[in-house]
């Protein structure tokens, strides 16, 4: 481990105390059903029967064998994967348009990027089910621009799980917009005279100061996009329910399903079990980052 990892171990470990009464609480609110969701995982439980059975590690064997659980985690890293690098892509650009000196009423810009991050996901996602229903505007607009037969957005199975992505990535823009744009504001402006002496090109000092300036601020937007967008639920549920033919369903779906369609508690928290493995696969990157 490098100096300055190894001071900012020593930083975090002199932080403890003070850290240590929230800390507390955090356990005794999060570790219940945790140790709940540990024990169900390896029972057999049936809401209408009551039926508590311990089986071992059956359910996460079961959960190997079953062909919807592999659709749902495929779809799952689709789509976190997909929302991700968009967001990431469409932020940095905006966040740099908004940190340009010469836009035009950056503060009113500013406040109407954040709009869409503003709603509740519930309303954005029965807006979006409007709009992209088969006679909603967007096709509408479309058969205007003289698009013979526009897809069927939420009914395809080719295109449900892409339009799910893309009303998630047009919600979650302005945060990611404007922790990226944090960053940008941190960086001192004598990096950027220092390149154009150099003779760097905008590319350039984007690839070779920007990015590598804002590097810390990115990893946990990121990291806490990621973690998000892996756990979101009300988005598909509401403008898909996974469907059509179970297309678009995801791991949160999917273990509700289970857990209150068909009464498998057990078995959904086997999902919940593999979830939080996914997940802190990523926790543990992102810590090894950060102390580098």
């Amino acid at each position: 481990m490098s100096e300055y990892g190894m001071r900012r171990v020593g930083e975090g470990r002199q932080a403890i105390p003070f850290l240590l009464p929230t800390i507390l609480i955090m356990c005794a609110i999060n570790l219940y059903p945790f140790i709940n969701g540990m024990v169900r995982s390896l029972h057999s439980f049936r809401i209408m029967s009551q039926e508590f059975t311990y089986t071992g590690l059956r359910n996460f064997r079961l959960l190997l064998q079953d062909e919807l659980f592999w659709r749902a985690f495929l779809n799952s890293m689709t789509w976190v994967a997909t929302c991700i690098s968009a967001q990431f892509v469409l932020s940095f650009v905006l966040a740099l348009v908004l940190n340009s000196r010469e836009l035009i009423a950056r503060r009113v810009v500013r406040t109407l990027a954040l709009i869409p991050w503003a709603m509740p996901p519930v309303v954005v996602a029965l807006t979006w089910r409007y709009m992209l229903a088969d006679r909603g505007p967007l096709n509408a607009l479309l058969g205007v621009l003289g698009v013979a037969n526009p897809p069927s957005w939420l009914l395809d199975p080719s295109v449900a799980l892409w339009a799910c992505i893309l009303v998630t990535v047009w919600m979650n823009i302005p945060f990611m917009t404007v922790m990226l744009l944090a960053g940008l504001q941190s960086v001192e402006r004598s990096l950027y005279e220092a390149a154009a002496i150099d003779g760097a090109n905008f590319l350039q000092t984007t690839l070779r100061v920007t990015l590598p300036a804002i590097k810390k601020v990115a990893l946990v937007v990121v990291t806490l996009m990621s973690i998000w967008t892996f756990n979101m639920f009300d988005i598909v549920f509401v403008l898909t329910n996974g469907g059509p033919g179970n297309a678009s369903i995801t791991l949160p779906l999917f273990a509700y399903q289970n857990a209150f369609f068909y009464y498998q508690m057990g078995y959904a928290a086997a999902v919940g079990i593999v979830m939080m493995a996914c997940l802190l696969l990523l926790i543990v990157f992102y810590i090894r980052q950060v102390l580098e």
